[in-house]
């Protein structure tokens, strides 16, 4: 990683994302760039004067926040609606990772438009990293979801390549949904025959994960764990989550492109609305 884009609305949920981006910059030798979105529908000169407060706020804060000593800063100061600039910064400024703090559960807003993190992680082409824990040092337990897809190998890939995994535990979760399984349930299979199925459904997913596994080439990809579960995505994410208690959770995105991925994956999008861990989520190639 070259460079680091960490937005901020200079609240205290936005230090922990200024803390945490500080410790990742200074664990690669990138240089971070932090970022502050003033609101541009009002009018020239309100615009102007929230600008100048903003860049001696950012300013401030670098120097107060011990993580960014010495580490090679440049703060922005841009007007727009804060997910639009992040975007075109991020972009502009060719960002290896963006990062973001904790998004406020504003349940009537986030269900018609969504949160600024939200939109960030629908159409970012690049990796975001969301904020939700006090950052101590680096990450330590990573739980990354897959599904042995095509893309599966790149998103773990671009995982590592952020410089996040690295001297961390890495789980690799695969859950395996059988159709047969349901049908199997819905029309009163006996229970024994129900559990054999699911029994064989597990071993296959074993195999399939190992084999992924072994082929993957990244360093700090090497020695995962593998975990299987015959679960539904989501509940499978969710409970890995609650047993494992990472310190980071990676998943992939996956958006429809003919609406140049304006559509976040069901999975990816529910996983986000309720761990409490930090989350990494990559973009879906193309």
């Amino acid at each position: 990683m070259r460079r680091i884009l960490v937005a901020t609305d200079l609240s205290s949920r936005a230090d922990r994302a200024m803390r945490r981006a500080a410790i990742a910059a200074a664990a690669r030798g990138a240089e971070l760039l932090m970022l502050y979105a003033v609101d541009d529908d009002q009018p020239a000169a309100i615009v102007e004067a929230t600008r100048r407060e903003a860049a001696a706020l950012l300013a401030r804060a670098a120097d107060g926040l011990p993580e960014l000593r010495g580490l090679a800063t440049r703060t922005l100061v841009e007007a727009g609606d804060p997910f639009d600039v992040i975007l075109r910064v991020a972009e502009e400024q060719a960002c290896d990772l963006i990062v973001l703090g904790e998004h406020r559960r504003r349940l009537l807003r986030d269900m018609l438009v969504g949160t600024t993190v939200e939109r960030v992680i629908r159409l970012s082409r690049r990796p975001v990293l969301m904020v939700n824990a006090l950052p101590t040092g680096p990450y330590r337990q990573v739980l990354a979801a897959s599904d042995l897809g095509p893309a599966a190998a790149a998103m773990l890939g671009a995982a590592a390549a952020t410089g996040l995994l690295h001297d961390a535990a890495l789980s690799v979760l695969h859950a395996r949904e059988s159709a047969v399984g349901a049908v199997l349930a819905a029309g009163g299979a006996p229970a024994e025959r129900r559990a054999e199925h699911k029994e064989a459904a597990l071993r296959q997913a074993r195999e399939e994960l190992a084999t992924f596994l072994a082929g993957l080439g990244h360093p700090a990809l090497r020695g995962a764990e593998a975990l299987a579960v015959a679960q539904p995505p989501v509940p499978a994410i969710l409970g890995a989550v609650e047993r494992l208690r990472p310190d980071l959770l990676v998943i992939g995105t996956r958006g429809a492109a003919s609406m140049e991925r304006a559509v976040l994956g069901s999975v990816a999008a529910e996983v986000l609305r309720q761990v409490g861990c930090d989350t990494l989520t990559i973009p879906a190639a193309g």
